[in-house]
């Protein structure tokens, strides 16, 4: 009060409540980036190769997301998987797989988009060309070949998706 100080934010910091609910939100995110990567990275590169008349559905299924909000994705959930048969919601697990679910649903623009304009910017047809070529299977490419000529993007993605659910407080 009428003093410029870093005070409240040494006091924030110190609190244990909220060191525990940053890390919480922290590993909540970091989970999402991996399943968003995991969902995105090969289902993208395979539209990309073998599938390019798909494109134009991926594209609106990923900006699904921004139509439905995301307080009306909740109650979806909350409908759909908390009563019987399903009753995923009676544990803490099953809970925050949903959450990380919800979360990959509600980034899945950003993440696809990031990685679209990745796999547009490389020749995917020619470097899968030469890794088959030299006896890789899939798993290979994709870890081996994709997954660093995409960094950029991927970090990109990662980075928005990061920022997204620490922010996220309707899940």
């Amino acid at each position: 009060r009428g003093i410029i100080s870093l005070l409240a934010y040494q006091r924030v910091l110190n609190d244990p409540t909220f060191v525990a609910a940053f890390l919480f939100s922290f590993e909540r995110a970091l989970l999402t980036i991996v399943a968003s990567l995991a969902l995105v990275v090969p289902t993208a590169y395979w539209v990309h190769l073998r599938m390019p008349q798909w494109r134009p559905v991926l594209e609106f299924i990923s900006l699904m997301p921004f139509v439905i909000p995301p307080i009306v994705l909740v109650f979806g959930l909350i409908r759909t998987f908390g009563p019987p048969p399903f009753q995923l919601m009676r544990n803490e697990f099953s809970t925050d797989v949903l959450m990380i679910a919800g979360y990959v649903v509600i980034t899945l623009p950003y993440v696809y988009r990031s990685v679209d304009a990745g796999l547009r910017a490389m020749d995917v047809r020619t470097l899968t060309e030469a890794a088959q070529s030299l006896g890789a299977g899939w798993f290979t490419i994709i870890w081996r070949v994709v997954f660093p000529n995409l960094r950029g993007a991927l970090i990109s993605g990662a980075l928005i998706t990061f920022a997204t659910v620490i922010g996220e407080l309707i899940l």
